[in-house]
């Protein structure tokens, strides 16, 4: 499609630039912490040659466990899915969401600027016949419920490591998104409980605003009325509970496949320190990267672990052997699910222009 008149921050390949400038700078950072070495700098060689040894020596019968922990993570986002958009439409978890959510995070790891999302809405949408904004706040709502998993992880972690020199940037920024995700569930519950008030007031304010089109208002309420079906799960305790449990349990296994990670190259920390690991790393995925958050979830181990252990090239190839071990099987079952499905990367572009 052609993106005449689109601003250039729009299109795909300003998306792409800045997540390659974002990959190659954390690449460069992780590399230069491992030039500096505990005894002395060190030559790139040498850094290459230890990382090579830490492959070697690794204990690779983790990845059974390990690919365990993502076919489980996997399939409680389905349940967890099925909750959310219950009280829209029943659905079979593993037949009708799961293909779904695979293809979603298969393009997330192939795609910029997590435009995954965008295929996941378009989709399943298209085989459901659910509104697109319907869809589109569920996903919305998975991650308000991931951040607070993700959060609850890494205060229970920073809370029970032993760290006498803990960056405080990172209990910082652990501060900033429980904030953030505190006012959002306000914010949400005042939306849910006065939806026609919320939308009148919106409506007001937008009137208000110099030289904005009607139409625009009109969009916005239309929006906000159409998303409030897709916060109706919220009402209901049982799948209030539900949603709850699966996103806490979806987590914990996720930190625990980074533990086993790491057991698997001998950097022996604590669960607490995988807690960290976790929360800093799901955190840092959410800035705009390459395709696949390549070089950011290197950054986020070295950041966390450098900490605790002396060995920062054991640590980069765990990180890379965490990453890989589910970006091959989630991107090529994605891919197949969408390939199955009969569809083309041109429609979800169109789809996507639509959503936008």
């Amino acid at each position: 499609m052609s993106t005449h008149g689109k601003p250039f921050y729009k299109t795909k390949w300003f998306n792409l630039a800045v997540g390659l400038a974002v990959t190659t700078g954390c690449l460069w950072w992780a590399f230069q912490q491992m030039l500096k070495g505990d005894n002395g700098k060190k030559s790139p060689s040498e850094v290459i040659a230890e990382i090579a040894a830490a492959f070697q020596q690794a204990d690779y019968r983790s990845l059974p466990a390990m690919w365990t922990c993502f076919v489980l993570f996997y399939w409680l986002k389905a349940i967890r899915w099925q909750l959310l958009l219950e009280p829209l439409a029943k659905f079979r978890p593993l037949r009708d969401l799961l293909p779904s959510v695979m293809i979603g995070f298969a393009f997330n790891n192939v795609l910029p600027a997590h435009l995954g999302e965008f295929v996941r809405v378009f989709v399943f949408s298209k085989q459901s016949g659910i509104s697109r904004t319907a869809v589109l706040t569920s996903i919305v709502l998975e991650r308000i419920f991931d951040v607070i998993a993700i959060l609850g992880f890494l205060m229970v972690g920073l809370f029970l490591v032993e760290a006498p020199d803990l960056d405080e940037r990172v209990v910082s920024s652990a501060m900033f998104f429980g904030v953030a995700v505190c006012c959002g569930l306000v914010s949400a519950t005042i939306y849910l409980i006065w939806t026609g008030p919320v939308v009148l007031f919106v409506e007001g304010c937008l009137r208000r605003v110099p030289f904005l089109p009607p139409s625009i208002g009109r969009k916005v309420a239309y929006l906000l009325e159409t998303g409030a079906a897709g916060l109706a799960s919220l009402r209901s305790g049982r799948l209030l509970s539900g949603i709850l449990l699966t996103s806490f349990l979806q987590w914990m296994l996720n930190g625990l496949t980074i533990h086993l990670s790491l057991w698997a190259f001998g950097i022996d920390v604590s669960l607490s320190v995988s807690a960290i690991v976790l929360g800093v790393t799901a955190i840092g995925v959410t800035i705009p990267s390459s395709p696949g958050y390549f070089g950011v979830i290197q950054f986020c181990f070295l950041l966390v672990l450098s900490l605790f252990v002396k060995d920062r090239e054991a640590v980069f190839a765990a990180s890379i052997y965490y990453h890989m071990a589910q970006w091959i099987p989630v991107t090529a079952i994605g891919m197949l699910y969408f390939l199955r499905a009969g569809l083309k990367v041109a429609d979800v572009q169109d789809a996507k222009e639509q959503i936008d």
